[in-house]
Order: C-alpha cells, then structure tokens, then sequence
C-alpha cells in the first residue's frame, strides 16, 4: 500500500464512520452542548469541513478555498476566512444552525477536490514545504493532521450524539 493508497482508505473509513453518526440525527442532536464550553455537532461539521479546505486548497495549493470559490460561504450567510480556529465558548453558543444536508454537500464536494489533489501527488511531492514560514508543516504533515482531526472529531461527533440520545441536559 502507498502512502496515497493509506490516506486515501483512512478518508474513506473516516467518512463511513462520519456518515453512520450523522445520517439519523435531528435537530436537537445536531446543536446539542454538554456544557457551556463545549462544541455541538453543527459547529464540529463545520470546522471540520473548513479546516481540510483551508489546509488543502488555501495552505498548499494556494488557491481560493471552496468555501469561497463555490459560493458556500454565501449560502450559509459565514464568512469567508473563519475556519473555528480559537472560536470562543460564546462564539460557538451563537453559531448558526445550518442545514446539515447542505453541510454534508460541501463536505463532499470538499473531499472530491482533495482526493483528486491527493491522486496527483508522487512520494516526492509530500515532502514539500508549501510555505516558508511554516516549515514544520510538509504536506505530509498536513495529511497526517487532517486524518488525525478528522478522527478526533469524529469520536467528538459520536460522544456528543450519544449524550444527547443518553438524556442529558444541553447547555
């Protein structure tokens, strides 16, 4: 197996995984808190989507996200450049609920465009640096980071439907 071909499966085990924890949930599920710091499972789906464009497209590719490109930050009414990184407890109380079939869709026109930038690559080219003042971040590294956030927020996704399903109180 090459490094294109791990990757490549991690993504679709992630999706599958991610796919059977939202395909049932409904609203009150979707915008759950466990407790006034905590994320819902809106805000993770779309940080999550977000994040993955802003490393593939905007980091290394240095083109215009999809977010932006494809119009979607107009058709949830967001911003162009925000990704949730450091949103603050009150940022996320407030974020909007969006409509998940809607989330889903970018999420998969998202990870369309990144499976085929991941296809073109050969073993050399996950070596490269794509910005000088991040050096530490090869796109490599990138890869392994988004499959890492992927699975961590996907756990997160699981959690939280099971506390809301279990009967606990949202913050």
């Amino acid at each position: 197996m090459t490094l294109t071909q791990f990757i490549e499966d991690s993504f679709a085990k992630e999706h599958e995984f991610l796919m059977d924890a939202v395909h049932d949930l409904t609203h009150q599920e979707l915008v759950f808190r466990a407790g006034p710091e905590a994320n819902n499972i809106n805000w993770l789906l779309w940080h999550m989507f977000r994040v993955e464009d802003m490393w593939i497209q905007f980091f290394i590719k240095k083109e215009a996200e999809i977010w932006e490109r494809d119009g979607w930050n107009e058709k949830f009414g967001l911003p162009t450049r925000d990704n949730g990184f450091e949103h603050t407890p009150e940022q996320v109380a407030n974020f909007p609920t969006l409509d998940l079939k809607e989330l889903l869709a970018y999420g998969e026109s998202l990870r369309a465009a990144t499976l085929e930038y991941l296809r073109s690559l050969n073993a050399e080219d996950f070596e490269m640096v794509p910005r000088e003042r991040r050096p530490e971040m090869s796109v490599g590294q990138i890869f392994r980071q988004i499959v890492g956030e992927f699975y961590q927020h996907q756990g997160h996704i699981s959690y939280i439907k099971g506390l809301a399903r279990s009967g606990a109180k949202s913050a």
